[in-house]
């Protein structure tokens, strides 16, 4: 499942939950067990140290330290620690009430967050775990309090990651496009490049860069159309096809929509400008 951190946020923030338990474990290299499922109830693991493979009704996770990783309640599950370590881990039990269930899709599924090394989150669970070992409605309260606070740290610290690794990607989006305009680009096929759809591609290009993939791609064929024309004597269809455009029709139709001037109108202005008498 693909996580929307904003809306995950929002769903927690307005979901009726109870804290079932947390507990710290400790499981050997090697320890295997396959064809289980998960509890009735919903399941965070936050892995401490060491690793470990595990899959939920099919789905491969990695798990390391630094993730956060959701189960849904009676997934299949296969589990295996991988390394000469040992794994420690913290399982979070939780629960939502059956009303609730169709609106909250995230208490139901399987998925990752990486939230990175953060030892307040470490500090957290220790003190979660720690509460729910003990009797009574206050601590109850607290147990529930503790764990926002675990949650509000793994999503802002995912959220930062998530923004940071978009923009190093529109930066190199915008690297690749500045050194292979003269292709035949299209977003797709960027957006392919990245293991992106179109509409994710085009989402964090315009959130990152200020402008949209396509605007930018014209923009650059055009600045290096208009360098040709002004210091080169290749024909217009010649400059159409060094900058990426088969049809020099449409090119002198998106040039002049772009710059206010016909590719033809470009040339002799400056030719005449810059005669040299």
């Amino acid at each position: 499942m693909k996580v929307d951190i904003d809306e995950m946020a929002e769903c927690f923030s307005q979901v009726s939950l109870t804290i079932l338990d947390a507990y710290k474990f400790v499981r050997e290299p090697g320890e295997k067990r396959l064809a289980a499922r998960t509890a009735p109830s919903s399941a965070i693991i936050f892995p401490l140290r060491g690793r470990a493979r595990m899959a939920f009704d099919g789905a491969p996770y990695e798990m390391e330290p630094g993730k956060f990783f959701h189960a849904g309640p009676n997934m299949t599950l296969d589990k295996e620690v991988v390394g000469q370590s040992q794994w420690e881990f913290v399982l979070i039990h939780y629960q939502i009430p059956h009303s609730e269930k169709g609106t909250f899709a995230y208490a139901l599924s399987h998925y990752e967050l990486n939230h990175g090394h953060n030892p307040r989150i470490n500090d957290l669970l220790q003190k979660l775990c720690h509460t729910c070992t003990m009797p009574g409605s206050l601590q109850a309260l607290r147990a529930k309090s503790l764990f926002f606070s675990v949650m509000d740290e793994v999503l802002t610290c995912s959220g930062n990651r998530q923004r940071e690794s978009g923009r190093e990607l529109v930066e190199q989006a915008m690297e690749y496009i500045n050194n292979h305009y003269m292709e035949q680009l299209t977003i797709p096929k960027l957006a392919e490049q990245y293991n992106l759809g179109s509409k994710q591609f085009a989402y964090l290009f315009k959130k990152h860069g200020n402008i949209s993939p396509n605007d930018y791609l014209i923009s650059q064929r055009v600045s290096r159309a208009k360098e040709l024309l002004c210091t080169t004597a290749c024909s217009i269809s010649e400059i159409s096809d060094c900058v990426g455009y088969s049809d020099p029709y449409y090119f002198s139709k998106l040039f002049k929509k772009r710059t206010g001037v016909s590719p033809s109108t470009l040339r002799i202005y400056f030719e005449k400008k810059y005669r040299v008498i």
